[in-house]
């Protein structure tokens, strides 16, 4: 381990500086060419999401703009059903033509350093900096970090050649799993572009003359007569779970799924019984095809009669009927709405090619869990120099 006598032990605020979010205002969200980002953007396991970017039309100082490879930190956390506190996002490409400000429940980290920020957002994953962040936040109801804290973190840094190594290592495992993830958004955008040609412009095979705006013997039911409630069983939350296990928990974030458990699952799905969710709060909705618990807040239901409607169907149907405007329940608004009633054989049809769309899937998904698994385990490993990485 000679080339380790070549590490330093550094504080990150030598290196970088942490800058204060926009005090944005409400009024002004939701319309303009702008983007606001807020700590919806951040997640404990992705880079970015990208529904924490909402459209904000108020002229802003650029001290408050970001750009593609810019890192920002949630200055909060609310639930420890989401540990964001003080965890990095990545600015994607993709907004590399937009104006894009960072909120007010965010920092930015102004790194004019050589260290790259590559390195730095894999540094901000490491569960060195996570162990740093608990021993430091201030809060109980709401866990907050200061500008200070992060800038006070003290790590071990490694050569450039040897950073560069590092990060070229991590980000090749995360370009296999975002070229999966394009893969597994074109097949959903096929399903969803199937539904709308069969069930919206009405060209199905053998399509024929509509009666009063619909195909022969179609009919339009409300969601609450077509669909079956199913009780919550225990849910978790967590810290009670794992980052792998037998049993995958959904909640009703942005994220996929919260984590795992050992246990026994509270619901059983398949491809060919799939449940569907619902998150109550957030209108979430997600088609379960394995077994599964739940996290808080979040419904499950399933087809009342599958000679009448049948899952993959009832998914698409009601999966757009909803969105959330503001905190509160929504599952009696979202089942007092109306669905068309396609014949069941048509329906039957469409839920044939979903089901190979929604196989596809899982093989993608398990797939990049493969990876993750791969790169979490490499993660620790070369940043505390356990692993040597020749330059």
């Amino acid at each position: 381990m000679e080339r380790k006598k070549e590490w330093q032990n550094v504080r990150l605020g030598d290196y970088i500086s942490i800058k204060s979010g926009l005090a944005y205002k409400g009024c002004h969200i939701g319309k303009g060419e702008s983007l606001l980002l807020g700590m919806g953007c951040v997640s404990f396991k992705e880079k970015f999401i990208e529904s924490g970017a909402r459209p904000y039309n108020d002229p802003s100082d650029d001290r408050f703009v970001v750009k593609p490879g810019d890192i920002v930190l949630a200055t909060r956390q609310q639930s420890n059903n989401l540990p964001i506190l003080a965890m990095p996002a990545i600015i994607p490409f993709k907004y590399k033509n937009k104006r894009v400000l960072f909120g007010t429940n965010l920092y930015k980290v102004e790194n004019k350093s050589e260290i790259d920020n590559r390195f730095l957002f894999w540094l901000l994953k490491h569960q060195h900096y996570v162990n740093y962040i608990a021993g430091v936040k201030s809060g109980t109801a709401v866990q907050m970090v200061t500008k200070k804290n992060v800038e006070d973190y003290k790590f071990n840094c490694p050569p450039k050649s040897i950073r560069d190594k590092i990060s070229n290592i991590l980000w090749t495992y995360d370009t296999l799993i975002e070229n999966n993830n394009r893969r597994i958004r074109l097949l959903e955008q096929m399903a969803e572009n199937l539904y709308k040609e069969w069930f919206v412009r009405f060209r199905f095979p053998g399509h024929e003359k509509l009666e009063n705006g619909l195909p022969k013997e179609w009919t339009i039911k409300r969601v609450k007569d077509c669909v079956e409630r199913l009780p919550f069983g225990r849910t978790y939350k967590v810290k009670e779970l794992y980052k792998e296990g037998k049993v995958i928990v959904v909640d009703q974030s942005t994220s996929d799924y919260l984590g795992y458990h050992n246990d026994v699952p509270a619901h059983y799905a398949s491809f060919e019984s799939p449940i569907i969710l619902f998150g109550d709060h957030s209108c979430k909705f997600y088609l379960m095809t394995r077994d599964f618990s739940l996290g808080e807040n979040i419904i499950p239901f399933k087809s009342k009669d599958k000679n009448q409607v049948n899952e993959y169907y009832l998914f698409f149907a009601t999966h757009n009927l909803i969105k959330t405007e503001e905190y509160k329940r929504h599952w009696g608004r979202f089942s007092s709405m109306k669905i068309v009633i396609p014949k069941i054989e048509l329906q039957q049809k469409f839920n044939k090619l979903i089901r190979e769309y929604e196989k596809m899937k899982r093989y993608m998904y398990s797939q990049n869990t493969l990876l993750t698994r791969q790169r979490d385990l490499l993660l620790p490993r070369l940043m505390s120099g356990k692993l040597e990485v020749k330059p």
